[in-house]
């Protein structure tokens, strides 16, 4: 079964679910797309939210100018897990994004971009034949949900 389109992580709201996407300058520094979650999530403490939890969405959203932000949500206590993952980016010195009206890329810093400029990748996901792809893989644009 071939997959034809990719849900794009954030592009729709959902009342039990948010989105945001976090600025990873390079592979090498402390806070790498293995990481990632985790480092931001843990980063405040004591923890915020009081249920719920936060995952990897395994997406890379980047910019016309080259920034990689890559892609993770958050459930139950959207308020509190809001709260904990700007906290925690705020801590660690690192930007935070977030897909609005399903069109806009919006940047903590105030850098604004048109989803249709912007570039797409994902990772840790299975392909046609049920085996795992670990690497960065570009996804079209056309062939976003």
């Amino acid at each position: 079964m071939k997959v034809e389109k990719i849900y794009l992580p954030g592009k729709e709201e959902f009342e039990f679910r948010e989105y945001r996407y976090i600025h990873i300058k390079s592979n090498i520094g402390k806070i790498n797309k293995g990481n990632f979650v985790n480092a931001i999530a843990a980063a405040n403490t004591p923890l915020i939210p009081k249920s719920g939890g936060v995952l990897n969405e395994n997406f890379i959203i980047i910019t016309p100018n080259e920034k990689r932000f890559y892609g993770l949500s958050y459930s139950k206590d959207i308020s509190g897990w809001r709260q904990q993952i700007e906290k925690g980016a705020a801590l660690l010195d690192v930007e935070t994004a977030e897909i609005k009206n399903g069109e806009k890329f919006v940047v903590s810093n105030g850098e604004n971009y048109d989803l249709k400029d912007c570039k797409f990748e994902r990772y840790n996901y299975y392909d046609d034949m049920g085996n795992i792809v670990k690497s960065n893989i570009p996804v079209e644009s056309s062939k976003i949900l």
